[in-house]
């Protein structure tokens, strides 16, 4: 079968066209890098990150990012969380203070109670169970245990009791015991009825007894 001969103008025509394809095809192998080079390549794909260049906005709004709103929720997360860890490191604190007062509470009692087996009396002091702060009974406390009037001083008597450095308050003479919250532990005793010994538990008024550390048993 014999191909018909084109006219000149129809081969014109044909010749500018084969040009164009061409032309289109070297364009999309050369400015598509999402396709290897021996892929099919169409139009539309070639053109698609064409598009994504042309809109620069699009690949930011595809990416997540934190909203004003989110970082004020997580802000008031990390707040609360540190209050309350806050909160339960101050009753940490507070529970334990009040664990080493009822010990040392308990340790002054014996030594007082050893005192009593050797003189067949108690120190005598003079605190009220009401008072909060005065620390008259204290020294007298002190100065019988310890059988001195200062922690460094030597004993001119027998001494009843081995404070830890942090229970006595050196900075006056005689020296006195204190509490885990530094007051002075209260002491009231006539000598002959067992001892009154108590801890304020950090408490500066009377209204806060119910608190208070004492070495007898409360109501």
């Amino acid at each position: 079968m014999t191909t018909p001969t084109l006219s000149p103008f129809h081969q014109k025509i044909f010749t500018h066209a084969k040009f164009a394809k061409v032309a289109t095809d070297i364009y999309l192998r050369k400015n598509n890098p999402f396709r290897p080079a021996s892929a099919p390549r169409t139009l539309v794909g070639a053109l698609r990150p064409l598009r994504a260049k042309a809109r620069p906005g699009t690949a930011g709004r595809e990416q997540s990012a934190f909203t004003l709103i989110e970082l004020l929720a997580v802000i008031t997360i990390i707040g609360i969380l540190a209050g309350l860890t806050l909160g339960a490191a101050g009753a940490v604190r507070r529970h334990g203070a009040s664990s080493t007062a009822k010990a040392e509470v308990a340790a002054l009692q014996a030594a007082c109670d050893r005192y009593f087996a050797d003189n067949s009396t108690y120190p005598i002091g003079t605190n009220s169970p009401t008072t909060v702060t005065a620390p008259a009974g204290a020294t007298a406390l002190f100065t019988n245990l310890l059988g001195s009037a200062t922690l460094t001083a030597a004993p001119s008597t027998k001494r009843y009791f081995e404070p830890k450095p942090a229970m006595v308050y050196t900075n006056g003479s005689p020296n006195y015991f204190v509490d885990p919250w530094g007051y002075a532990y209260g002491y009231n005793s006539d000598g002959t009825n067992a001892p009154l010994i108590w801890s304020t538990a950090g408490q500066t008024t009377a209204s806060g007894t119910n608190r208070w550390i004492t070495s007898w048993p409360k109501m």
